[in-house]
């Protein structure tokens, strides 16, 4: 089962004014109800950004979001189409997908997108402040940014949980593989398997003409245990390209899925998915 919160209507009476912490506070104690001595939603909000500097990294983007209704208006329409009969095709697309609750929120640029667990329920939360900094607002980038953190839920369930990682070459592994499922579920959900939300203009093309480097270099940095945190994220970058990361491990998941159905590439021991990736490379 699927639960939609939906707190546009509620965060729409932030906008006009300048951004005030207490009324944020009271629009997040909202969106759950109180479940006394337990996390609050608004507390686990606030626990995820404790150690970011609220007045130079938060602010300026919720204020800037606030700023422009009919850009929240537009994400929050794009929101509304992502969600319209998602069960139905995830019951379809990734059987055996866990109930998950959705939540369409202004955060604390938490992130577009975060797959959690709140109250032992598996979550996704759409953080719209976050989403509008990135301009992600359309149609194809919000559905695209909800079925990729949906594949996260459904690979975890899938695994039993996340597995504990005890080096960094089985953490820069698992993330690749991670990534790699998350953006499969995501092309599956889209209808288009050569779907990339990170392609913009030269990006994919990039990525498919330098894929040899792009696995020879993480391969070299994985079996040396060097941080591999520039293929991942858009504040990072390697040869001047983000997100590379996420089309290696698509990349990567493809390759598995020539003998596995995604079903059971995705409940692979990171044994197994070192010794495939081993062998993926050594063919790049």
């Amino acid at each position: 089962m699927v639960t939609i919160y939906d707190t546009y209507p509620q965060m729409t009476s932030l906008a006009g004014a300048p951004f005030g912490l207490g009324a944020w506070r009271r629009y997040a104690e909202g969106i759950y109800p109180a479940h006394p001595g337990t996390e609050s939603f608004r507390e686990k909000i606030e626990a995820d950004v404790r150690g970011y500097d609220f007045e130079a990294q938060i602010r300026p983007v919720l204020e800037a979001a606030l700023a422009e209704p009919p850009e929240l208006e537009a994400a929050h329409a794009s929101f509304l189409q992502a969600a319209e009969g998602l069960a139905e095709k995830l019951a379809e697309m990734l059987p055996g997908m866990p109930d998950v609750d959705v939540v369409f929120y202004l955060g604390l640029c938490n992130g577009a997108g975060w797959a959690t667990v709140f109250r032992g329920k598996r979550t996704v939360l759409i953080g719209v402040e976050k989403v509008l900094e990135l301009s992600w607002g359309g149609a194809k980038d919000m559905e695209a940014l909800l079925y990729h953190e949906l594949g996260h839920i459904w690979h975890e369930a899938r695994l039993g949980g996340w597995p504990e990682m005890q080096t960094q070459a089985e953490r820069s592994l698992f993330q690749l593989y991670r990534e790699g499922i998350a953006m499969r579920c995501e092309q599956l959900l889209c209808g288009d398997d050569a779907f990339y939300h990170q392609d913009r203009g030269d990006w994919l093309r990039w990525c498919r003409e330098n894929h040899a480097a792009i696995t020879a270099e993480f391969d070299r940095r994985m079996a040396a245990g060097e941080n591999t945190q520039d293929f991942f994220g858009d504040w990072c970058a390697w040869r001047g390209h983000s997100d590379t990361g996420y089309y290696l491990g698509c990349e990567f998941v493809k390759h598995l899925m020539k003998r596995l159905p995604l079903s059971e590439a995705a409940t692979l021991s990171i044994p197994e998915v070192a010794a495939a990736f081993s062998e993926y490379a050594l063919k790049k």
